[in-house]
């Protein structure tokens, strides 16, 4: 990573004059988006592997190092897996066999047959890693200041509002506006303050590009460029899916509906420029930075090697043998079926289920009560690439894996004649304004607000009243219809 340095005057504080430490941004969001997970907005069909940073490495080095970022346990508590083997799922040829294939030598083999079955204590903490015990715990440990608490509900309603896909009545961004554009306007020029970037110095620093807003922050908040791509990297960690999602819409601005402009570099600026913010209200301008505060042993430096995998042989060896005695016990189960299926006879039911992580436990479920059903599983969109549009939706949606693009189109529509949508819109749009003028507001509450409690008193004490009845439900009529809008294009 190139850093090159100088002092420039940027953002003064009281008489300070901070000190500009500038180094390869753009190289580090590339290198730290890389443990994002890949989370467009849920619109389509999508799947997509979690551990995508790692799905290149062997399985235990990916475990390993993904514990060592995210958190996670990459393994079950030891006591559970001795649980498992009194029970008899985890069987001793199994932890024969995994101790063999370990890489241990012979010699040690015997030792770590031994450790496998020794008391453990702390095998339900989680690891020690970035996202959990990195260096941005000196916020909380050594200030007292819980800085994801005091930043998220600001960042988080900022990115909702203006992500907004037509929810809200009023669209935060204007036309064609950047993220931070947007920001920096509603902080600028707004006649109610943006709660904390109303600080003078950080008001000030707003009017700077978002580069130069994030230089100056790390400046502040870190202080040593060593620590810069660490404290980004666990500062997005702490909100990976709102990380992840402002990554693939930046990558792919179709993935939404009603586009945004919004990268993550202009996330990142806003979110330390409103960490900067609460530090100059809670600390006061001249707050210790990160690398000044000293770090508890065992805190994980990127700089140190922090990622290097490290694998718990003896989780390894359990972890295996309790794979290779549930694959005997899965192919034991599915033998026997194997012949019955010759001679089995025609099915009086045929169920088609969308492949997921529970469908398969379902099916096996239904041929095992009655042998007369058979099941398949199919993908979620049935071999059907195509886009629906409902009755109420601006935009179709896309009901097929990304990785197919759609050449049908489902549409409904009403059964009756429209009616005059403009005149009818505008008359709601009168009331809803004049509804909520002071006088008519009070006015209604005391008179229809009165109507509405007794009739809530009525249902609470008369639930039964309000039950619609089987015929009743029976007898409803069709509102819309579906059309199918095909390609000419033949499916092969």
């Amino acid at each position: 990573m190139a850093y090159r340095e100088h002092t420039q005057p940027i953002l003064e504080d009281s008489n300070a004059i901070i000190r500009d430490i500038e180094f390869d941004l753009d190289a580090s969001i590339e290198h730290i988006a890389h443990w994002l997970p890949a989370q467009g907005p849920i619109k389509d069909f999508i799947h997509h592997n979690t551990l995508h940073a790692v799905q290149h490495l062997p399985f235990h080095d990916g475990v390993a190092i993904a514990a060592k970022i995210f958190g996670a346990r990459s393994y079950l508590p030891l006591e559970d897996y001795q649980a498992m083997y009194r029970q008899g799922r985890i069987r001793s040829d199994a932890i024969d066999w995994a101790i063999d294939h370990s890489g241990c030598a012979r010699q040690k083999r015997q030792k770590l047959r031994e450790t496998l079955f020794e008391p453990e204590d702390t095998g339900h903490y989680p690891p020690v890693s970035l996202a959990n015990h990195g260096i941005r715990n000196a916020w909380l440990t050594r200030l007292e200041i819980d800085m994801n608490s005091l930043v998220h509900p600001v960042l988080f309603r900022l990115l909702g509002n203006f992500l907004d896909q037509g929810i809200s009545r009023w669209s935060l961004p204007k036309n064609g506006e950047h993220f931070w554009d947007c920001v920096m306007r509603l902080a600028q020029n707004s006649f109610l303050p943006l709660y904390p970037l109303n600080e003078p110095g950080v008001r000030e620093l707003l009017s700077e590009d978002p580069d130069q807003v994030i230089k100056v922050c790390l400046n502040k908040i870190v202080g040593d460029e060593q620590l810069y791509e660490q404290y980004l990297l666990e500062m997005l960690l702490a909100h990976p899916g709102w990380a992840g999602m402002v990554l693939i819409i930046e990558q792919n601005p179709n993935a939404l509906l009603a586009r945004r402009e919004i990268s993550l570099k202009e996330m990142i600026a806003v979110e330390l420029a409103i960490e900067l913010a609460f530090m100059h209200k809670k600390k006061g301008p001249n707050f210790p930075g990160i690398a000044v505060m000293p770090h508890k042993v065992g805190t994980p430096l990127l700089k140190n090697g922090a990622i290097r995998p490290k694998i718990p042989l003896h989780l390894k060896v359990w972890h295996e043998a309790m794979e290779w005695s549930l694959h005997s016990e899965l192919l034991s189960a599915l033998k026997p079926n194997a012949a019955a299926t010759a001679t089995k006879p025609l099915p009086e039911v045929q169920a088609l289920f969308c492949i997921d992580d529970r469908e398969c436990s379902l099916r096996r479920y239904l041929e095992e009560i009655n042998p007369s059903i058979e099941t398949f599983g199919a993908a979620g969109f049935f071999g059907i690439d195509f886009l629906y549009q409902g009755l109420d939706d601006v935009y179709p949606v896309a009901q097929c894996p990304n990785i197919i693009v759609p050449r049908h189109l489902v549409k409904e529509s009403g059964s009756k004649p429209k009616t005059n949508n403009k005149a009818k819109t505008a008359n709601l749009t009168d009331m809803h304004f004049t509804a909520h003028s002071m006088f008519r507001g009070w006015l209604y509450t005391q008179t229809l607000g009165l109507g509405y409690a007794i009739r809530m008193a009525w249902n609470v004490f008369r639930p039964g009243s309000k039950l619609p009845g089987i015929r009743t439900l029976s007898e409803v009529e069709s509102h819309s219809q579906l059309h199918l809008l095909r390609n000419e294009h033949k499916i092969n």
